[in-house]
């Protein structure tokens, strides 16, 4: 995620994603590379430029302890838990994940335990050339949610603001 290409398109993917959200939405960063980490504590959505501010410090690191990092998102997602919403954690990776809890099966397992928790999961692709999909869709469809790859900012605003709209609107109705 080194690459300004994918991390410089993380951020201002996110960044199309927080202009949609308020006061009642609750958003947590957790970064995951060598070590897991909490970047932005959970914030209310409408302290957009705390929001910003957090997504512009962010920095690759050279490993991803996806395991890890998926444990404490999970973590932090269940203290912001909101009974009768929308609870997701979204994954941001190329999906390699390679230290830590990297055996796919593991890291299936964990997902599966966490969404009886009422946490469903979606993951972001971001690794133009070395893009983990089958491990990232897996990760998805155990996880209760969905997967997307995104290169460029209009797959971003697609993904991010037009059918995620669309995806939460129909995880309410059901």
């Amino acid at each position: 995620m080194s690459s300004n290409r994918k991390l410089g398109l993380v951020k201002k993917s996110f960044q199309m994603l927080t202009r949609q959200l308020d006061e009642k939405d609750r958003v947590a960063i957790v970064v995951y590379a060598g070590a897991a980490g909490i970047v932005l504590k959970p914030t209310s959505g409408n302290n957009k430029a705390i929001i910003h501010n957090a997504l512009e410090n962010l920095s690759a690191g050279g490993s991803t302890n996806g395991g890890a990092g998926i444990e404490l998102a999970y973590q932090l997602a269940q203290e912001s838990f909101i009974q009768g919403g929308i609870n997701r954690v979204i994954i941001a990776s190329d999906g390699d994940m390679n230290v830590g809890t990297s055996n796919t099966q593991a890291l299936i397992d964990l997902i599966k335990q966490k969404k009886k928790k009422g946490i469903s999961l979606t993951t972001l692709g971001y690794g133009m050339g070395n893009y983990n999909s089958h491990l990232m869709e897996q990760l998805a469809d155990v996880g209760n949610g969905n997967a997307a790859y995104i290169d460029n900012l209009s797959e971003a605003q697609k993904v991010l603001v037009e059918e995620m709209s669309s995806t939460l609107l129909r995880l309410l109705r059901t």
